[in-house]
This record gives C-alpha cells, structure tokens and sequence, in this order.
C-alpha cells in the first residue's frame, strides 16, 4: 500500500445549523481544508465551541454540509449533493465518555462491532486486537473494573476491530485525570502507528494534540488557521492567533535596529527573517517561557509575581522594571517567592515577531 496515498481530504467544507431562537442559523465551520495521508495522524485542536467536533460529525456523515466536500480514499462522501450512509464510510468512532456497554465484559465489547464476521470467528479477531493494546489479560473484565486508561484502549481496540479507512477521536483524553494524559497520548500513538491507522482527533489541550499528532490543525470561528506540523506552529506560527495560543508566551515591543537586530527591554536578538525596510520601526516580539533563564548572575531582575509548581519546574510570571509582565520556566530547585526579585537573560534563538 502506497503510505503517501491521501485518505482523507476535506475541501472549503461549510457546516450550519439552526440558531436556537429559530429565526436562521449559525455558520458552525467554514471554509475549511485539510488532507490526511494513510497511516497519518491529525488533529483539530482549538478551544470549545470552534466546530472542530462538528467536523468529525461531518466527516462521520452524521451532520450534513451546506459547502464543499469530504472524500474518502478519493470516494466523494459528503456534498450538497451526496450523502454516503455512515455504515457505508468505513469510519470509525471513539467517543469522549468511550461508550463501551457495561453489561458486556471487555472481550464482548470489542467483538459487538463485528457483526459482520460468522460468530465464531469474533472472539478470535476480538482477542487479537486486545493483544495489540496489551489488554489480553483483561478478556473476561467489565468497563467498570478498568482504569480510565485501560477503558480507553479498549474502546480504541472496538473502533480499530471491524479495521475502518480512519478512526475518528473526540477528545479521548478529556475524562482522564490531567498527569495521564499526555502518556497515554503517546501509548495511543504507539498504537496507531503500529497498526497504520489513519486517524483524526480533536482536543483543546495543545500538549494532547503534540504529542499524538502528525499534523494539527488550530481552528477558530469555524475555520483552520494554519494546518502543519507541530514544530512549525510552535515556531512559526501564520498569525497572532496561533502564536498566542501556542505555548505559553507574551508580546512585548521591541525597535528594530540596523544588522537585522531588534532591541527589547530584555536585550538585543537577531532576527529570523530580513527587516531592513523596518529599521527604527516598532514589532511585536513573542518571548515565551522558554526563552527566559533564570540566572542568579545577571543584572537584569524581574519579580516574582505568581507561580505554578509543575514538578521539574516552576511557571514564573515574572514582572519586569517597566511593568511588562513574562513567563519562565524555572527548574523546581529555585523556589523563590512571591514579590522575590530573581536575575534572568534571553535564551531565544527562534524569534517569532509581528508589525501592528
């Protein structure tokens, strides 16, 4: 199979409903494009309420489209003119809550998707997918006796079974507790590639959808903002927007100076990108936490003003002589306190700048 071939292809999709006082509707997405490869994983990450669920439901073929299409393996699935059936799709399903039937142990549960093989082939196919999530052991157990984490694979192993084109994800991790998250993020990476599964997620949670995806998608307002890899969007984000929502960083104002420099409060970087015809010109400078050191020899002070123990480290937020408050990330042995005045230096070498 030809790993580049592309499975899943969204163009200019436009999805509404209607407004809750009945009087028209509301655009939900708009204009939206994307394309997944086999073996590829996406994600639509943004905050609650930009459509990206509505995307999946979409592309499930559970909501209609008012613009644009979804094809399938180069199938059309979705336009203003066709519809596939969602049992027609070859789509799988893992829901935030898991759905996974309580009154069905683990095995029944996953064999309940494959109505379509003769009934004593399921248990077998059943327990191989249980193998490839490590739960083999698990056969005879009822959701109820699982961790949040093992109900998980399992409902990943029931959508992975009937082996679907792609396996959508909707927030899988929301009901987990926070410090599992990201790992079981990774496990189910590995599992997914394992298998070359193709698959679209959504989330909310930047740390979720980086360590997870291939390639993700910031949505706002019902549309993709920059669709890419994740260290492009950490490091050169399309606009404001995404530079603001990804990481944890500040704007500050810096002068752009001749030698393609620019002079902020902290000091002089160089700058990525030519800015001859600026200088003397103000830019906006995105310092994110991890462009701040802490050092205890510096003459540049800032102050302590909040905290946020992290384990490893500290999230400082830190004020500077001019009032412009920053972040750092502090390894967790300098536990400094509240109004304490710690030195600090730039450490940026990636400077992500925007004119007003």
């Amino acid at each position: 199979m030809n790993s580049t071939r592309t499975l899943l292809s969204i163009k200019e999709l436009e999805i509404d409903y209607p407004s809750r006082d009945g009087r028209g509707r509301v655009t939900a997405v708009k204009g939206l494009n994307l394309e997944l490869a086999q073996g590829e994983i996406g994600c639509l990450l943004g905050s609650s309420g930009c459509g990206k669920s509505t995307v999946l439901r979409a592309i499930c073929g559970f909501e209609p489209v008012k613009a644009g299409e979804i094809l399938l393996r180069d199938k059309l699935a979705s336009s203003t003119t066709v519809h596939l059936q969602t049992n027609q799709r070859k789509v799988g399903m893992v829901f935030q809550d898991f759905a996974l039937f309580p009154h069905l142990n683990v095995l029944e549960n996953i064999a309940f998707g494959l109505q379509h093989l003769p009934s004593n082939q399921r248990s077998s196919v059943a327990m191989e997918w249980l193998k490839r999530v490590s739960l083999s052991d698990k056969s005879d157990a009822y959701p109820h006796e699982l961790s949040g984490g093992q109900q998980q694979r399992v409902a990943l192993a029931r959508a992975m079974a009937p082996e679907p084109d792609l396996i959508l994800l909707d927030e899988p991790f929301s009901s987990l507790d926070i410090e599992l998250r990201e790992r079981l993020a990774g496990e189910m990476r590995e599992i997914l590639k394992a298998n070359n599964i193709t698959a679209l997620l959504v989330t909310h949670d930047q740390f979720e959808a980086f360590a997870i995806a291939d390639k993700v998608g910031v949505m706002t307002d019902g549309k993709v903002l920059q669709w890419d890899v994740p260290y492009e969007l950490y490091h050169k984000p399309a606009n404001r927007y995404i530079a603001d929502f990804i990481g944890r960083g500040v704007f500050v104002k810096g002068i752009v100076l001749p030698g393609n420099k620019v002079k902020i409060e902290l000091g002089e970087l160089e700058l990525d990108h030519d800015h001859s015809k600026d200088i003397g010109k103000e830019i906006d400078v995105l310092l994110r936490a991890d462009d701040i050191q802490h050092d205890d020899h510096s003459a540049m002070q800032a102050e302590v003003v909040r905290k946020t123990f992290r384990g490893a480290d500290f999230l400082y937020t830190l004020k500077l002589a001019s009032g412009v408050e920053i972040f750092a990330f502090v390894p967790s042995h300098h536990d400094h306190a509240i109004g304490e005045k710690i030195g600090i230096h730039l450490v940026a070498d990636h400077v992500v700048t925007f004119r007003d």
